[in-house]
This record gives structure tokens, sequence and C-alpha cells, in this order.
């Protein structure tokens, strides 16, 4: 069986000391035995903890939100990117994305995210930890209980892990990658 590991040595890319393209398998062409996989460890990492909501951000978490909340016989629900006219009772945060350096406007009804709800965030990369902590924002915001966020891939560079840790929940990483070096593309793992 390949593990994460294999599938980002052998189809991910290093572009930067910080940035590692997986568009290949991940978040642009999808690879299903990679995302089996992936939802598979998460959602088990996280059965006992209760999950009735899997929240992400359109669009890259959405496969994997999906996943999870298969496993988990839940339902996935993902932040939209931006405003729909025909959204009642709006949840709103503003995100910086490291990637794009745009800012982004990601919106949760109300009608889909409450008090009555326990609530896994996942994502595809865990980097700076604006996306997640915004998301995290939102639970609290609706009176939902975070129960924890789950990753599949985490820079630990980027000290997320710092910046989550004011919401007192796990955080589990599939695969943590200690650095990059674009010229040799070696990808060094950390544990």
């Amino acid at each position: 069986m390949t593990t994460l590991k294999d599938w980002i040595h052998q189809e991910g890319e290093v572009i930067s000391p910080e940035y590692l393209r997986v568009d290949g398998f991940l978040n642009h062409r999808i690879a299903p035995a990679f995302v089996e996989e992936a939802g598979r460890e998460l959602a088990n990492a996280f059965k006992e903890a209760g999950v009735t909501c899997v929240l992400t951000a359109e669009a890259a978490g959405n496969v994997v939100a999906y996943e999870i909340a298969r496993k988990l016989n839940t339902r996935a629900l993902y932040a939209k990117k931006g405003r729909a006219a025909t959204m009642a009772h709006p949840l709103v945060r503003a995100v910086r994305s490291p990637t794009k350096g745009t800012v982004t406007e990601l919106v949760i009804s109300r009608d889909y995210l409450g008090p009555h709800e326990r609530v896994l965030i996942v994502d595809d990369f865990l980097y700076q930890g604006l996306t997640s902590t915004a998301l995290a924002e939102m639970v609290e915001e609706s009176g939902a209980c975070l129960v924890g966020f789950g990753f599949l891939i985490e820079k630990q560079f980027g000290n997320a892990r710092k910046v989550l840790a004011r919401f007192g929940v796990p955080v589990v990483s599939l695969v943590t990658v200690a650095q990059m070096d674009p010229e040799s593309g070696n990808i060094m793992f950390a544990d």
C-alpha cells in the first residue's frame, strides 16, 4: 500500500522552502486512493469525538471533508468563498491566503452550524493556521462545540500549532513536513 509520504515524495513538487505543490493528486486533480486513505486515517483519529459536522473552507478541503464525513457517517460543511445573496444568517470572516496573497471572505450559514453541532475542522494543509482560526472562530460564534482539527499535511515551520493551541482541542496531522529544499526537491519529514 502506498503511504501518504510516498504520495508526497512521488508526486509532490517543492516550489520554494515554503510551498509544496500537490495539485496532481490532491487539490486540482484528485487521486481517490490518496483521499480515501487520508480520510480513513483522520476519521479514525476522531472516531470517539462524537463529530456531527466536518467543516472546511472551499475548495481544496471539500474532497477531504466529504471523505472524512462519509467515514464518520455524518455531514460535511464548507465555508463558501464570498457571500451569496441567498444566504440568510451568515457567519463571516476575512482571511488572507498565504499562497495567493489575496483576502477572501469565508461565509457559513447559521442554518447549518449551531449549538447542537460537534465540529471537526479539516483541511489539506496546515501552514500558518489563518483559515483554520477563522473557521474555529465561526464555530465558537455559532455556539457549536469544536472537537478538533485534522490536516493531511502540516508544514511544521509555519508554527500554526501554536496559533491553534488557544482553542484547546486536538490537532492531528497525518504527515508533518519539517523542511523543503527547492533545489534538490528534497522533502524532510518530522518524526
